[in-house]
């Protein structure tokens, strides 16, 4: 599955300890990562797929959960 496939999947996101990576879900069995970035002068977040960065975006997609607080 790439990037843009995930961007539009219906996912939810739970948080974590990890300060660099502080959101994680699953999809097809495959770990997926939340990075944020230094904005503005990098996109706000970056997706990974196990170390694989898939796609950069700065606006939360429609499809995704949110972690409660």
């Amino acid at each position: 599955m790439n990037g843009e496939q995930l961007l539009k999947q219906k996912l939810e996101w739970v948080k974590t300890t990890d300060v660099l990576h502080p959101l994680r879900a699953k999809a097809d069995g495959q770990e997926l990562r939340i990075r944020i970035g230094d904005f503005p002068e990098e996109s706000m977040y970056t997706l990974l797929v196990g170390e694989q960065e898939v796609a950069q975006f700065d606006d939360w997609p429609k499809a995704w959960s949110r972690p409660s607080k």
